[in-house]
């Protein structure tokens, strides 16, 4: 492996793909959503041209070397897609007037048909395609995707390709990862839920491929096979719920369903029961893809996939395919805009879900000591955060409480941002560290046997002291964790401030079953506080637990740049976005970023954001903020910096950035907590409170002895039956071979038979 300056040059044929949206746009002729095919059909295209290529010139030094493998060429079709996002979204701020809210834009159409009515009488032309349906939250959502395929896509082509475990099959990787890219792409895309439905499934059978990648590993196979399955039942859901909306609706068209969702076939009014179960349907769709309980026991497991397909699942594509979802659902509760009433219970499901996930993912990261891991269940918890906003839109919406509605409903897919971006960055950082470590590991055992062939480059047990030894990716983790966690200032504070203060206000607007997601998320905050100082302290802080860290060095191209990118957007994005008013553009409220309705300059919307975060006017919700600072900013690090901080070893330092913080966290004295690490509740949740051993019992005692009786069926019975008529057609046909004489003779009269016979049987109808 060359150095990096060496490694840029084979970024040059990306540059014909740089110049195609720049090209296009000049051209003047058509609308950027003209051309948003090209974000799903380049990474199309790229699929079958990298697996193909890959298959035929695999051994070629050229195709490993030049093209990693198909990484480059899978970056070129991700940049395609990425620019013209940014192309499109470059349209919808400057209020182009091609390009309205709600727009769809139909580019692919093939089959027309028309409908037989219950009378008999046909229905209008309908016709089967693909469109776009454009508004802030296919904007951001695809931006957050594009992007992030794009950054983790170039992580890849130096975590994988310098790894020789994965020589020879990069081209399957690559392969796969567009295809999975593409997946979510059009799924954000589509307008329509038929089109999402099916997009989605490709999510779904691309996560089995993916997750499955070291298929030779019984682990990885099992996690393929267990996220596979366990998302596949909420699919099944998630289906049904469209056949509801089919009834209810004749169409699943987005611009058919929400142009007045109270008002179903020919002007009937839309039943609130059927549409709360066809909403319940849906729900467990989403909960079952993104990872929420009951249907969360697969996403840690899916950690046994290489880190950039973490970090792909995580933070760009799979899991955000659900929040996706229940943002879509919006406009059915929305009474303010044609919804239907009486659907709050909807919205209280919701919080709820996404309270006791939030809570449960958290408590459960607490024992974890695999680095991915505890991002694993940390992904869980703040996608659970998301939900639970998510929920109180829901149920204000259905109040007519629109205005809180709308500010819960932008702040929960400001947190889906700034999430996607901290968690983006956290498991491509999390993979610098666990690539380095490996590299580290074998060059300082190469050669020799020290009996250490069970050490585990992802256990932070084996790390320590890395902050000067990575100053780039301890840096980076450093402004994810504190995003995730919630450090004023940072990223995921102006986001995760408004879920919680509204949540909290629609139990003082006297929904008292509110007050447990209220309770939960409230102290899943300092939780989180606790939970990722610990991840990073372990990691970077303190004296080196192995030998490795001293042989540790932060060198393989491609890896730096995405978390630098990141880290910068993660550091001062969330306050730059907040102060150009993302929440109200991503509620609808508004269809730009701009200083819009606070205040006339820059200063004076600082100033109003800072007021609205940290002293709002009700006393009681400034409370919950204060008390929400002090669990996450205060109470967490400070307790995990007892347990596992402290100072570098002796002559080590670590960069400015960093260096402060190790430095404080030896400064808060040591606490032995070993008697609550061996305690019962120690073990349950290192356990995963036992989830995973009640899924395996149930499974054991109902769907295994079903299946197995059904394969005893099918074998002495169903097939029993079909061997018995092949057994006696075999016979007949013995028989009938004995008038198979080759006498013309005999055909003659045979056919002559034959005729009469007809003639009689004409002649006996007739009469």
């Amino acid at each position: 492996m060359g150095e990096t300056k060496n490694e840029y040059r084979l970024l040059l044929p990306l540059l014909p793909f740089l110049a195609i949206v720049p090209y296009l746009a000049l051209q003047g002729e058509n609308t950027s959503t003209d051309f948003a095919w090209m974000i799903v059909v380049a990474p199309f295209i790229a699929f079958p041209i990298i697996l193909i290529t890959g298959q035929v010139y695999n051994k070629n030094e050229t195709w490993k070397n030049t093209f990693k493998e198909g990484g480059i060429l899978g970056l070129a079709a991700l940049l395609v897609s990425l620019s013209t996002t940014i192309w499109i979204i470059y349209d919808y701020l400057l209020g182009s007037a091609d390009i309205q809210n709600n727009d769809v834009t139909s580019w692919l159409e093939w089959i027309s048909f028309d409908i037989l009515q219950s009378d008999y009488t046909m229905a209008q032309n309908r016709v089967l395609g693909v469109g776009v349906w454009v508004d802030s939250l296919t904007l951001m959502l695809l931006f957050v995707a594009t992007f992030l395929c794009f950054l983790i896509c170039w992580f890849a082509i130096g975590y994988m390709t310098t790894d020789p475990i994965n020589e020879d099959s990069n081209h399957r990787f690559f392969a796969e990862f567009v295809l999975f890219s593409l997946g979510m792409f059009g799924m954000v895309l589509a307008d329509n839920f038929l089109w999402l439905f099916i997009f989605w499934e490709v999510m779904g059978l691309c996560s089995y491929l993916l997750i499955g990648f070291y298929y030779w590993k019984e682990s990885a196979a099992y996690a393929a096979k267990k996220a596979f399955l366990t998302t596949r039942v909420g699919d099944v859901f998630l289906m049904v719920g469209l056949f509801i909306l089919y009834d209810i609706y004749g169409s699943l068209d987005f611009a058919v369903v929400f142009d007045d969702p109270s008002t179903g076939i020919g002007g009937a009014v839309v039943d609130s029961g059927e549409l709360f179960w066809a909403l319940i349907m849906l729900f467990i769709g989403a909960v079952g893809k993104s990872a929420q309980f009951p249907l969360h026991v697969w996403l840690p497991d899916a950690m046994e996939g290489p880190t950039p397909v973490s970090a792909l699942i995580h933070a760009a594509t799979m899991v955000n395919a659900g929040l996706y979802l229940v943002a879509r659902l919006m406009p059915f509760v929305d009474v303010h805009h044609h919804g239907v009433s009486g659907l709050e219970d909807f919205g209280l499901i919701v919080a709820w879900i996404g309270g006791i996930t939030a809570f449960m993912a958290a408590s459960i990261a607490f024992v974890q000591n695999d680095i991915k891991k505890v991002l694993a269940y940390s992904t869980m918890s703040q996608l659970a955060y998301i939900f639970t906003g998510l929920g109180s839109a829901l149920y204000f919406l259905n109040i007519d409480e629109y205005y809180a509605g709308y500010f819960v409903l932008g702040a929960s897919l400001f947190h889906l941002f700034n999430h996607a971006m901290a968690k983006g960055m956290l498991f491509m950082a999390s993979g610098s560290v666990i690539h380095e470590v490996h590299h580290a590991h074998d060059h300082l055992h190469h050669g020799s046997d020290h009996g250490d062939h069970d050490f585990d480059p992802q256990d932070m047990r084996n790390m320590g002291g890395l902050a000067s030894k990575l100053p780039i990716t301890a840096t980076a983790m450093m402004f994810g964790s504190m995003s995730i966690i919630g450090i004023p200032l940072i990223g995921g504070f102006w986001s995760k401030e408004g879920i919680i203060a509204k949540t909290w206000s629609a139990y003082f607007h006297g929904e008292t079953l509110m007050l447990g997601p209220a309770i939960l998320i409230l102290a899943t905050a300092g939780m989180t506080g606790f939970y990722m100082s610990r991840m990073w302290f372990m990691t970077f802080a303190g004296e080196p637990k192995s030998e490795v860290v001293d042989h540790v060095h932060e060198s393989t191209p491609w890896i730096k740049e995405p978390l630098i990118i990141l880290t910068v957007i993660t550091a001062i994005g969330g306050f730059a976005l907040a102060v150009l008013g993302v929440v109200d553009f991503l509620s609808n409220k508004s269809d730009n970023l701009s200083l819009h309705g606070h205040a006339d300059s820059l200063l004076g919307q600082i100033i109003y954001e800072l007021e609205h975060a940290f002293l709002p006017e009700d006393m009681k919700l400034r409370l919950v903020g204060w008390v929400t600072i002090f669990l996450s900013f205060i109470v967490g690090p400070i307790m995990a910096s007892r347990v596992h901080g402290g100072r570098l070893k002796e002559g080590e330092k670590a960069n400015f950035l960093v260096g402060w913080l190790v430095n404080l966290s030896g400064k808060f004295g040591k606490q032995d907590v070993s008697w609550l690490a061996e305690s019962q509740l120690s073990e349950a949740l290192d356990k995963r409170l036992y989830f995973d051993d009640l899924y395996e019992g149930v499974l054991a005692r109902t769907v295994i002895p079903f299946a197995d009786f059904t394969a005893w069926f099918d074998r002495n019975i169903i097939d029993g039956i079909v061997k018995q008529i092949e057994s006696k057609s075999v016979l007949g046909s013995f028989e009938i071979r004995k008038f198979t004489t080759g006498s013309a003779r005999d055909y003659i009269l045979m056919a002559t038979v034959g005729a009469l016979c007809i003639f009689v049987l004409l002649m006996g109808v007739s009469s």
